[in-house]
């Protein structure tokens, strides 16, 4: 054989192994980037997970202060949706490779005994003791769990990998069955509330015409621009136009730094402030914030409002308001205030709730007595203090009731429960979460 040859024959070997490493390189890629997709597939999953879990814990925590038959209804309504959607987050997990099988029985068992206890208050018997006691055993389970899949999440946001085999469980909770009892669904829930944050009823106040400014007169873009630079506390040469907005509440809109502001065309009142900037220290305190926002909430036009709660986050602190009058609290008339905790300036507000749901209303009324509801309150709870107060409806109705501010004489959680002041009847429940940065509900 010629030299010639065995140099054709090399080159033939060389470009057959070149070719068989471009395969090779090229399905490599394939399998990393379907890792990459199944990865992130999971790790939405898990999240998913996580929040379902979260939803579960509120609402059996819900169901243990509850002492109205109606409320655990809906509460069991609520329980056996979330179930059903952690059940089809789970699925989309290797359940045995992350140890997640305490995590399915335990939703599947939480599934049924909302079910069960629905079925039972449909056929008007009352729940038991020791079905109370169950509920706490399942709220008990569901505390483990949920901390387990936060760690899980946690994990991976710090760059662990589910596909890789390093995230998985550190539960050891042993799900017993609680009753023997219990049956599968039958029927699905519909129509389920949503969980509320951010403030008693944020979410159920803006689903209508707003009320306020319906009857009010028509401003001119430059008297708009005039309370802007007002609301803004800056010169208006500085005010700037931008493009007007015709939603529910039709504004004019300008800027001025990194802060937009919108002014309703009707009756001129500031509907939002926003900023754009990020607020690097703290230099004032709490207090100090929620005083400036107060005063600010008068000097533009918004009377009576008091305070409810209030969260601190990227340095800064936001309050929420609603309004107030003759020692009555209308949740349905809702504003928001975001102070810079650098210098206490306004840097948000969001005035929608009160615009939309703000009227004058008909003195509060009540023919259940403030101590007949006190006694009916559950067993499990100790009042802290009342009050008065209107809160709306998903139907848009609005019902006087009064607030139970209750602390649980087993765990020291404190709960908010509103009572028809007409009925007797528990209407919601609400779970106070306390941090460092101040207070929201859930």
């Amino acid at each position: 054989m010629t030299t010639r040859s065995y140099v054709r024959i090399f080159s033939f070997v060389l470009a057959a192994i070149s070719v068989l490493a471009g395969y090779a390189v090229i399905n490599m890629n394939h399998a990393n980037s379907y890792k990459m997709q199944l990865e992130n597939s999971y790790q939405q999953s898990l999240n998913e997970l996580s929040e379902n879990l979260d939803a579960i814990e509120t609402n059996l925590t819900k169901s243990i202060y509850s002492n109205s038959d109606k409320m655990l209804l809906e509460i069991s309504a609520d329980l056996y949706a979330e179930c059903g959607e952690a059940k089809d987050a789970l699925s989309r997990l290797p359940v045995s490779q992350m140890n997640l099988g305490s995590t399915y029985k335990f939703i599947s068992q939480a599934s049924d005994y909302s079910t069960y206890i629905a079925k039972k208050i449909a056929s008007g018997e009352s729940i038991t003791d020791e079905e109370h006691k169950n509920l706490s055993t399942l709220l008990n389970y569901s505390r483990k769990l949920n901390d387990s899949v936060e760690g899980m999440v946690s994990i991976c946001n710090s760059g662990g990998k589910i596909t890789a085999s390093n995230v998985k469980s550190k539960a050891n909770v042993n799900v017993n069955a609680i009753s023997a009892d219990m049956t599968a669904a039958e029927e699905a829930f519909k129509n389920y509330p949503t969980l509320l944050y951010d403030g008693p009823f944020a979410d159920a106040v803006l689903n209508r015409e707003p009320q306020m400014i319906k009857d009010k007169d028509n401003i001119t873009k430059e008297q708009a621009r005039e309370i802007a630079a007002t609301a803004l506390n800056c010169n208006i040469n500085q005010v700037g136009n931008a493009n007007d907005e015709d939603g529910k509440i039709p504004c004019y809109t300008f800027t001025c730094g990194q802060k937009n502001i919108g002014i309703s065309k009707q009756g001129g009142y500031v509907s939002y402030i926003l900023y754009g900037g990020k607020i690097t220290q703290s230099s004032i305190t709490e207090e100090n914030a929620r005083n400036i926002a107060k005063s600010y909430l008068k000097s533009i036009g918004y009377e009576g409002m008091a305070e409810t709660y209030y969260m601190t986050n990227d340095n800064i602190c936001v309050i929420n308001y609603a309004y107030t009058k003759d020692g009555v609290i209308y949740y349905s008339d809702l504003i928001k205030v975001g102070v810079s905790m650098a210098d206490g300036k306004i840097v948000s507000l969001e005035a929608e709730g009160f615009l939309t749901n703000h009227i004058e209303r008909q003195a509060f009324s009540e023919k259940i007595s403030l101590d007949k509801i006190k006694k009916n309150a559950s067993p499990y709870l100790k009042i802290l203090g009342t009050k008065k107060c209107v809160i709306p409806k998903e139907n848009g109705l609005e019902i006087a009731c009064y607030e139970l501010h209750c602390e649980s004489s087993e765990t020291g959680e404190e709960v908010l429960v509103y009572v028809n002041a007409q009925t007797g009847a528990e209407e919601n429940i609400l779970l106070l979460l306390y941090s460092d940065g101040g207070t929201l509900t859930k």
